[in-house]
């Protein structure tokens, strides 16, 4: 999965970068080299997205190893994508046709593309509520744009080698777009314009990659006896996921300034759980124990660029409301004695029992936040639910409880100091203690009614601090994860970012967690307790504890700004 995140990440990142470089002039290219400028052209080409896509598969396929049936996905997928996007160009009205007076023809408000061409070329007046009729192009386009893709996919078994399905693809999309181009209008074309017999060089060009494409195709399927993109078996190594995950950065940040906010969102929204999984595959590979928190470390660069392209787009608030959404899941195990009884030297022993605890849990919170400076205050309630398994493993009984609770609470952060306080009130289930005095023993987890949670931190959040939680976690410190010591930093990004390590009681295992804001809105938080033997630990039973996981959304809306 995390491979496969990957490609569909280079995919999306080479896409956005052909729909902008290929409609930019030669002559701007130039005069960057000349003068060092930057570029500020905002033009975009499906034809430049389709081929640096292209080179994104390959490159793909050809470091993981992905087969023929990927590079036929692609091929009839990225047609019905381009087909549903033209949705969007004909509500925006980019791409618009020339006048037509057909039945079906469409006109566009004052302030449009189409109304903006008619009037600076004296068609309309400028005062005209609509444009003149012109084709729905965007409409065609859709329309033949998802025949295509049901053409490649109801063909895909015909073709006996494995390029040969992108092939078809790329020769009816340039055949199409060749005829398109005679009913659309050449204000709303990207490219400049120039004609021979009538028709514009660009048409020439599209029709003589088409037919050039198609004759390939013929001999390549026909004649040709080789295969040029040979079917690999998968392969995906840690270093290689590494190194592709640093370059990746390296190109976002590099060409950070190309993109949109929402192009940005396009390309974290794969790289970002890509990024996740492949920390988890370390943190959960025993092989990899001695470097964890090295090559942890190494992963801070994703974010950190992650940060440096959102915060250029971030507000400055004073306010904002932020609604919460999360998970957590994970297992357990304790050892509680019980059955007191006296010894042989006068001291006492106990009967001892192991048990096993699977817990899976959602919360949704809400929460009021306003900042003044290095100064935060954050008011909230959470809520939460969820179930925990209990198996006692001597005799494999298994039983189920229900745990839900409500969770207000206050923090204030100051530059230096940071304390907060809360309470969990509900049906809520905490570690048995390690000794019970009684004969009997009715549970293995000890349920309360009321817990109590506070929070306190040392030291600035932008560098370096030190922070103690009992409780403070989405959606639920209970059952498992109680008290958090760590030490993180926000790498002097603002405090809607950082990276925390550290150790957790009473499993006394150690974690890592993550946050940050991948749009101005819309953040992200993950946090993984690494697999420990603990002082349950039974070889018997086999009690080491696992790994568990913590994951939040959150959504900012009502922003006040200064």
């Amino acid at each position: 999965m995390r491979s496969i995140l990957l490609m569909l990440t280079t995919i999306s990142l080479l896409t956005v970068i052909g729909t902008r470089i290929i409609t930019i002039p030669i002559e701007e290219w130039l005069n960057v080299i000349v003068s060092g400028e930057n570029i500020n052209f905002t033009n975009r080409s499906a034809i430049g997205g389709l081929l640096f896509g292209l080179v994104g598969l390959l490159i793909s396929q050809r470091l993981f190893g992905f087969n023929k049936a990927i590079l036929v996905c692609y091929a009839w997928a990225v047609p019905v994508g381009l087909g549903i996007q033209k949705i969007g160009c004909f509500i925006n009205g980019c791409c618009f046709g020339k006048p037509s007076e057909l039945l079906w023809a469409v006109q566009y408000p004052h302030g449009s593309h189409a109304h903006y061409s008619q009037w600076s070329e004296n068609i309309i007046s400028s005062d005209a509520a609509y444009s003149l009729s012109v084709h729905p192009v965007q409409l065609y386009e859709m329309i033949g744009l998802f025949s295509i893709g049901y053409l490649v996919w109801s063909m895909r078994n015909y073709w006996k080698k494995n390029l040969s399905a992108l092939m078809f693809s790329f020769f009816m999309f340039l055949i199409f777009r060749f005829l398109m181009e005679f009913i659309r209008d050449p204000a709303s074309s990207q490219f400049d314009l120039n004609y021979v017999f009538n028709i514009s060089i660009m048409q020439w060009i599209l029709l003589s990659l088409g037919l050039t494409l198609g004759i390939v195709l013929l001999v390549y399927e026909n004649y040709l006896k080789t295969d040029i993109i040979k079917n690999r078996v998968y392969s995906s190594s840690l270093r290689t996921d590494i190194l592709y995950i640093l370059t990746i950065s390296f190109v976002l940040y590099g060409f950070n300034n190309l993109f949109t906010k929402y192009e940005l969102i396009a390309v974290w929204i794969k790289f970002i759980p890509a990024v996740l999984l492949t920390l988890y595959y370390i943190l959960t590979n025993f092989e990899y124990k001695r470097y964890r928190l090295v090559l942890s470390l190494v992963f801070l660069i994703p974010f950190y660029v992650m940060a440096q392209s959102t915060q250029n787009d971030s507000i400055k608030v004073v306010k904002y409301k932020q609604i919460d959404l999360g998970g957590s899941f994970g297992d357990f195990f304790n050892e509680v004695n019980y059955n007191p009884q006296q010894n042989e030297c006068g001291g006492t022993s106990y009967t001892s029992e192991y048990y096993k605890n699977s817990y899976t849990i959602g919360g949704l919170g809400f929460s009021q936040v306003s900042r003044k400076g290095t100064t935060e205050n954050t008011y909230g309630v959470n809520l939460h639910g969820g179930n925990i398994k209990t198996t006692r493993l001597a005799t494999n009984e298994e039983k189920s409880n229900f745990i839900f609770g409500v969770n207000p609470y206050f923090k204030h952060e100051s530059k230096w100091v940071g304390i907060g306080a809360g309470a969990q009130i509900g049906s809520l289930r905490k570690n048995s203690t390690d000794k019970v005095e009684s004969v009997d023993l009715s549970d293995a987890s000890k349920k309360h009614t009321v817990l109590p949670e506070f929070y306190f931190r040392l030291g600035r959040r932008d560098w370096l601090d030190v922070d103690y939680n009992y409780g403070f976690l989405m959606p639920s410190a209970f059952p498992t994860i109680y008290g958090r010591l760590s030490v993180g930093s926000s790498f002097g990004l603002s405090p809607d970012y950082s990276f925390r390590y550290g150790k957790i009681y009473p499993i006394e295992s150690n974690f890592i967690s993550a946050k940050g804001l991948i749009t101005d809105r819309i953040g992200v938080n993950v946090m993984y307790v690494f697999k420990e033997k603990n002082k349950y630990y039974n070889e018997s039973f086999n009690t080491g504890s696992s790994g568990k996981i913590v994951f939040g959304l959150n959504y900012r809306f009502g922003h006040k700004n200064e």
